[in-house]
């Protein structure tokens, strides 16, 4: 017998919205535990904020413009204010320093106002894109339930999926692709050139991932149509890259690293299958651990049949691009330089969640049509949830 309840809208969206919000927090401390905003690093967040990390790091301007771009607004007694506070008595009332020791940056009096927006900004990136991977999986799958539950998923593996390195703009990106991918599928163009000039100003690989994009603007558009806005987009993206680049052009540093021959020498000793990392406290696997790999191939050889051909395809482009630029230009093991596929791993994870969901349906849907002895009357019986025609009563 089934007993589940209709839940108002309202009052789901309420359950939803508190539930992702926590699930980001972890998902965010995560990563915050492990690389902070990459402190006494050439990278680090007050060089970013003054355009003077080396390349390519400091092409990853959308949190820090903006951070910038709100302190010069905010009023001069307002920050003061701000300030005061956080050294009233150090370092209970600074949050940042008293639960991340190691986030010094956070208490530096020069830097700590913009510190605390682009922390912010990074959390609420991290929120927002649950929304948009759910969203996306939504108008991919068609599986309402498995594509709510398939953030959690991802917002649970993603501190896992930074493996050397961690930054302030993986959460951005994450956003932004799984907004891409849902406003080109739902033919809404202008707001899709909006993000993609947005995107690119976050992380120069956003013009790569517009590449991606093709299958699912091809939906709803003639061939020719796809190639003008498709053009148009990348055209869109180069500009703000060359912008960007030209701005940075003396900054130290490289527009990429080669790194072919170490990384082809890191995939060839079979030592670095088996390799361990800490993530939340605990000891886990890590990169291309076999354990990953296994996990990794058994989602996609349950998910993979699920997909419709537009996420198939969109996962072969991602693919192809991603994985020669990975081996050639991306530090051993690094596997957020893999996220091209994140959108793919989101969606194969929807699928088989879903297969999962239709499987325990029919198990015991099966044990509820199953016949059952008639009930003997009790006089102490209460009154009967069964509606008139035997169903369950649904509780509004």
């Amino acid at each position: 017998m089934s007993n589940r309840v209709a839940l108002p809208r309202t009052i789901a969206w309420i359950l939803l919205v508190f539930i992702y919000y926590l699930a980001a927090a972890a998902s965010f401390s995560g990563f915050f535990i492990k690389w902070h905003f990459s402190e006494t690093t050439q990278y680090s967040l007050p060089r970013m904020l003054d355009g003077t990390a080396t390349r390519p790091f400091v092409y990853r301007q959308l949190l820090p413009m903006t951070a910038n771009a709100l302190d010069s607004v905010i009023p001069q007694r307002a920050r003061a204010a701000f300030l005061n506070k956080l050294v009233e008595e150090t370092p209970i009332s600074n949050p940042i320093q008293r639960y991340f020791p190691g986030a010094a940056d956070a208490a530096n009096p020069q830097y700590a106002l913009r510190y605390f927006l682009v922390y912010a900004m990074s959390f609420l990136s991290m929120f927002a894109a649950m929304f948009a991977i759910r969203a996306a999986c939504i108008e991919v799958t068609g599986d309402r339930v498995a594509a709510t539950l398939t953030p959690l998923a991802i917002a649970a593996v993603f501190p896992l999926i930074l493996t050397e390195g961690g930054y302030y703009y993986d959460m951005p990106e994450l956003m932004f692709m799984a907004l891409g991918i849902w406003l080109a599928a739902k033919r809404r163009i202008i707001p899709l050139a909006l993000v993609t000039a947005i995107a690119t100003l976050n992380k120069e690989s956003y013009l790569l991932f517009v590449l991606t994009l093709v299958p699912f603007i091809a939906l709803r558009h003639s061939r020719k149509q796809t190639v003008v806005l498709t053009g148009g987009l990348l055209a869109l993206a180069a500009v703000v890259n060359l912008l960007i680049k030209h701005r940075y052009a003396a900054n130290g540093g490289g527009v990429m690293d080669y790194q072919l021959m170490s990384h082809m020498q890191y995939l060839a000793n079979l030592r670095n299958y088996v390799r361990m990392e800490m993530n939340y406290g605990i000891l886990t696997t890590k990169g291309f651990n076999v354990v990953n790999l296994l996990l990794v191939v058994l989602l996609v050889r349950t998910g993979w049949r699920g997909l419709p051909p537009v996420a198939r395809t969109h996962a072969w482009i991602a693919l192809v691009i991603n994985v020669p630029l990975f081996i050639a230009f991306c530090y051993r093991d690094e596997l957020r330089n893999l996220s091209l596929l994140t959108m793919t791993l989101a969606f194969v994870t929807c699928t088989t969640i879903s297969a999962a969901l239709s499987q325990a349906t029919a198990r015991y849907g099966q044990r509820d049509t199953a016949p059952t002895p008639a009930a003997q009357p009790s006089a102490t019986a209460g009154p009967s949830l069964r509606s008139p025609r035997g169903g369950p009563v649904t509780m509004e």
